[in-house]
């Protein structure tokens, strides 16, 4: 993200979540977990983004409220569209009051359409633990013989759950449902980096490093108000904690308070 540091995601597990591949599983479910080839689960980079990016949008909803002169709304959503990009249906819903104020260069600068600066991994388990178990994998495939199958990592790292399928909003006479859930308490991550450079009316222009430590300090009030994670998040599943590590240590761009093994950045 900046030279020789290594920025991670750090998201835990406080109850069972789903993180669907939309695919069926024969004979054993309907709704199959998403996972590697060697069996590992893991959410993908691109559906991480967008729900951290729908929890930072949440985030200025807040600031909009508690700020009524709008400067602090208006700095996050600078943040926001530097960080994650903007579309054009984003704008409508959330840039209007902003750009009412009649700012010209925020106008042209950040009520556009453009691509954001950060990039995500997967969230996955930690690496260390992926490495040993592929690496037995491998052992084991010029054996002939598996001792651990991608199917018993799955196994150890799911449930498997029973719902009512549903139509037009009823229950289906006889009509079953089974999917995977991932296991509470465990621990995954994704590792981020940032583009050197950002948007500026009609050219790019490097970050400097006034500006990073602002998005980073933004950066780290959303993760670290990031609560749910995955499908089914109204029926109680999918709940997290998060948070920003840098070289493995929580990052420290703005403050947090620690409640219960949570953090809760101060805004």
């Amino acid at each position: 993200m900046y030279a020789n540091h290594d920025c991670k995601i750090e998201a835990r597990l406080r109850s069972e979540t789903i993180f669907s591949s939309g695919e069926k599983e024969r004979n054993l479910v309907q709704s199959k977990v998403l996972t590697d080839r060697y069996g590992f689960v893991y959410f993908h980079a691109k559906s991480l983004k967008g729900q951290l990016k729908r929890q930072a949008f949440w985030l200025l909803k807040q600031y909009q409220q508690i700020d009524k002169k709008g400067e602090r709304a208006k700095s996050f959503f600078k943040s926001i569209v530097v960080l994650f990009g903007i579309n054009k249906e984003e704008i409508d819903l959330f840039a209007k009051g902003l750009c009412a104020q009649g700012d010209p260069d925020f106008l042209k600068v950040y009520c556009r359409q453009q691509p954001g600066i950060l990039r995500f991994g997967h969230l996955e388990l930690d690496e260390r633990i992926r490495s040993r178990f592929i690496a037995l994998q491998a052992e084991d495939e010029d054996e002939g013989y598996y001792r651990i199958t991608p199917h018993d990592l799955i196994e150890s790292q799911t449930h498997i759950r029973t719902g009512i399928q549903l139509e037009n909003g009823s229950a289906k006479e006889g009509m079953l449902t089974t999917y995977h859930t991932v296991k509470q308490g465990l621990v995954f991550y994704s590792s981020i980096t940032m583009e050197p450079y950002a948007y500026d009316a009609d050219y790019l222009k490097r970050i400097n490093q006034q500006d990073l430590s602002n998005l980073l300090a933004d950066l780290q009030r959303i993760v670290s108000s990031f609560r749910r994670i995955g499908a089914g998040i109204h029926r109680g599943r999918g709940e997290v904690t998060a948070r920003l590590l840098v070289d493995g240590k929580d990052a420290d761009f703005c403050k947090v308070s620690c409640k219960e093994g949570e953090q809760h950045a101060i805004v």
